[in-house]
């Protein structure tokens, strides 16, 4: 009576342990690729990195690092959130170590690696694709709408000088709206299975406000970055919000590409060399590529190694 038990108990442990055996593969994979892109992207852009006479300043860099780190919580926050709206019911640790790490594998060419890390992590907590992607969905247009807002708010000087139609940024914004109704958020999960809908006006209204303070802290950091090669104006600060929004939502609306192709770098560059000569506004656009790549990588390898052991207390 006691061999089946047994076998059974033995199967179910070599199952847990070849599963944990491939996500801590999988974790060590997305983080050795950003990596390597890290050494990629310094290595094609050496000649512009080598031919500017630098002059590193530390309270900018520590700056950057601190707003990074409230932005960074203030989203895994907000994805919690979104996430417990679904159904879900999963600690703070585990969400903030599987955002960091899938948050990583968007560094990778190809979307299908930030897709298949968020739902590889959340298959093994039981919770099925549909909702993780759904959740996604909703986040990315949470992004999008806080993202035209704050543009419309900091980046006007900017859409006049380039003559952008803001018939676009409406039109985006309305297909955003819509898209994260709760009504519509409601049928869906119903459609999906759910029993109810946690979605309302209130939970959106209170990712909406955390996106906007989110792309703010983005171009402060975009700010901190550039005051650690060069100094900027405080006076600046607006236009480079309104910089980082911009690019922002645009590179969120090509989110379902292969890659950015560089739209970041480039249309940084662009907008900065507004406000400052353009060799210098390319090089703050590369290193703010660099220094954010390297604080993922930080997070990543924080949350899959000191992070991994609060969930087996949890």
């Amino acid at each position: 009576m006691t061999d089946k038990p047994t076998s059974h108990s033995k199967r179910k442990r070599f199952e847990f342990s070849l599963q944990a055996i491939l996500r801590l593969l999988f974790t060590a994979g997305i983080i050795i690729a950003s990596a390597a892109i890290l050494f990629l992207l310094v290595y094609r852009q050496r000649d512009i990195l080598l031919q500017h006479e630098w002059n590193i300043q530390a309270l900018p860099f520590f700056l950057s690092f601190g707003f990074y780190c409230i932005a960074l919580f203030l989203v895994i926050w907000i994805w919690t959130h979104i996430m417990d709206a679904v159904g879900t019911n999963i600690h703070f640790s585990k969400h903030f170590r599987f955002y960091s790490i899938s948050n990583l594998a968007k560094r990778i060419p190809g979307t299908i690696w930030y897709i298949a890390s968020r739902a590889q992590f959340y298959r093994a907590e039981a919770i099925p694709i549909r909702f993780t992607s759904l959740a996604s969905g909703v986040e990315v247009a949470v992004t999008t709408v806080s993202g035209i807002l704050v543009s419309l708010f900091f980046a006007v000087p900017i859409i006049t000088t380039f003559e952008i139609s803001l018939w676009w940024f409406g039109l985006i914004l309305l297909v955003g709206l819509v898209s994260i109704h709760p009504r519509v958020l409601g049928w869906l999960l119903k459609r999906m299975g759910a029993e109810t809908s946690l979605f309302s006006y209130f939970a959106l209204l209170k990712w909406l406000a955390g996106y906007i303070i989110v792309w703010i802290l983005g171009g402060v950091v975009l700010f901190s970055i550039g005051n650690i090669i060069t100094t900027i104006e405080l006076t600046h600060l607006g236009y480079l919000i309104g910089s980082w929004a911009l690019i922002g939502v645009v590179t969120t609306a090509l989110f379902f590409s292969p890659s950015n192709l560089g739209v970041t770098e480039v249309g940084l560059s662009l907008l900065l060399s507004n406000i400052m000569p353009a060799p210098i506004a390319v090089v703050i656009a590369i290193s703010a590529r660099i220094i954010i790549i390297l604080y993922d990588i930080f997070w990543a390898i924080f949350s899959a190694v000191l992070l991994k052991r609060s969930d087996k207390v949890v």
